[in-house]
């Protein structure tokens, strides 16, 4: 390209500049200036709506096992126990981010409804170890039933392999946040 050429082009280039400079520019000025939507990233989105989900799953749930006597704290003290059984009260309020008086009374509900008991821990006699006894098998039909029309409500309309791409999607958020620290650590 000879230098008119290159001149032209430039000329160009900067008029194409200044028209978006004065687009931009424009769409500024007729912008409410307290809009405040712009500091909201979509990344920020997406944790907003995984909260959403998560709030009211837990809330809907919360409905539907209200019928069995259960509050959220006592089912979902059950819930960690299924996964990681014989944790003591310490570790329960620390998983599940609550005040240890708070995991206290809903363990001692659940003690007198006969489905967990507290035992000194064998390694420290100050700790209390919850374990389920016997007549959980009594509960858990009741409990999946509600988690199960909670999923069918829930996952309606996806297919097995759109619910298995968001589990990893998922499983490497959670991998990713394992690698800061938090206050649970």
């Amino acid at each position: 390209m000879d230098l008119k050429g290159l001149y032209d082009n430039s000329l160009a280039f900067r008029a194409g500049l200044l028209n978006w400079k004065s687009m931009a520019n424009s769409e500024l000025k007729t912008r409410d200036p307290k809009d405040l939507r712009s500091a909201i990233s979509d990344d920020d989105r997406i944790l907003y709506l995984m909260d959403e989900i998560s709030r009211r799953a837990r809330r809907s749930y919360d409905l539907s096992i209200a019928g069995i006597g259960l509050n959220r704290t006592q089912w979902r003290i059950i819930g960690l126990l299924l996964q990681e059984p014989d944790l003591t009260q310490a570790e329960i309020a620390k998983r599940l981010e609550l005040e240890s008086a708070t995991i206290g009374q809903a363990v001692i509900a659940l003690c007198k409804r006969g489905v967990t008991k507290r035992d000194k821990a064998p390694s420290d006699g100050r700790v209390w170890q919850i374990r389920f006894t016997d007549d959980i098998e009594t509960l858990l039909p009741q409990l999946r039933k509600s988690a199960d029309t909670l999923h069918e409500a829930l996952w309606e309309g996806f297919e097995t392999d759109e619910k298995a791409a968001l589990r990893m999607l998922l499983s490497r958020l959670s991998k990713n946040l394992s690698k800061i620290p938090s206050a649970l650590d």
